[in-house]
């Protein structure tokens, strides 16, 4: 179950946002690394699928925001520059650092918070099987999210290429599954039930939120923080299905959210919150 993740019950566990990435490009293992580092408790990656049928972490549909891509003149014939427009070898080749030193988009360059920050130039888009060997490496959990392949040609094999992965790699106890496309949920549950999975959802709730987390076979309901009330968080605990809430970065939800008793507070800015919390006195409603 997820619970394993768990290593505390004092505070709500800290979940690295697709990796530490206040301070280090996001979902590359720099962004894992000083999410380790800052002491959260596990970290969150996404998963697209390549033209040749291969994973790798990154959130966007399309590469331009977090990579070179877009200035490569050898891959103008692939504008907009989809992930599964590109094989795996061409997307390794691409910078996916260096947009983070120009525009220091937390300004934490700027404030000094990130330590040489010109090293941060030239990293790669990890693949799926790289970041879960830098998990398993460093026990260090990862929540692996499943972006919405559908209508696209890994809608119906990325799923089952992941849990593939998981087990090759001997980690169905250190990675929790997620995505907005509840049918992967389904489909990972019918290939892996020993692997746990998280409902993730934004906009509104379902109708009767927690039955429809338990007839998914969850461990975790992981919505939006603005959907969440004391009440509704209470009914997910008595039904011993964790909240994991994203995405938080101020303290003053953080502290609101960490009293309603979530399990875990998904954040960009884990080296703020794990301190934070650590010293927060509040009991869980």
């Amino acid at each position: 179950m997820f619970f394993s993740f768990r290593t505390r019950e004092a505070w709500p566990l800290v979940c690295a946002h697709r990796g530490a990435r206040s301070i280090a490009p996001e979902n590359t293992l720099a962004a894992a690394k000083a999410g380790l580092a800052a002491g959260a408790d596990f970290w969150e990656l996404d998963v697209q699928m390549t033209a040749d049928g291969e994973l790798v972490v990154h959130h966007d549909d399309e590469l331009t925001r977090t990579t070179d891509a877009a200035v490569r003149a050898e891959l103008t014939h692939l504008a907009p520059y989809r992930a599964d427009a590109l094989a795996l070898n061409e997307i390794r080749q691409l910078d996916a650092g260096s947009w983070f030193v120009d525009r220091d988009p937390y300004g934490t360059i700027a404030t000094g918070e990130v330590e040489a920050p010109d090293a941060l130039r030239g990293v790669h888009v990890p693949t799926l099987r790289e970041a879960l060997i830098f998990s398993r490496d460093n026990a260090f959990p990862v929540n692996i999210e499943i972006k919405d392949h559908a209508g696209r040609p890994g809608d119906a094999t990325v799923t089952d290429k992941i849990i593939d992965c998981v087990r090759e790699l001997g980690m169905p106890r250190m990675v929790l599954l997620s995505s907005f496309n509840h049918g992967y949920l389904r489909r990972a549950r019918e290939l892996a039930p020993e692997i746990p999975r998280g409902v993730l959802v934004e906009g509104s709730l379902p109708e009767a939120p927690v039955r429809y987390a338990a007839d998914l076979g969850a461990a975790a309901f992981h919505p939006d923080h603005t959907l969440l009330v004391p009440i509704l968080v209470s009914a997910f605990r008595a039904a011993g299905i964790a909240v994991n809430t994203w995405t938080v970065n101020g303290e003053d939800r953080a502290e609101e959210l960490a009293a309603m008793g979530v399990n875990a507070l998904i954040t960009d800015w884990p080296q703020r919150f794990v301190p934070y919390l650590q010293g927060w006195e509040g009991t869980p409603s």
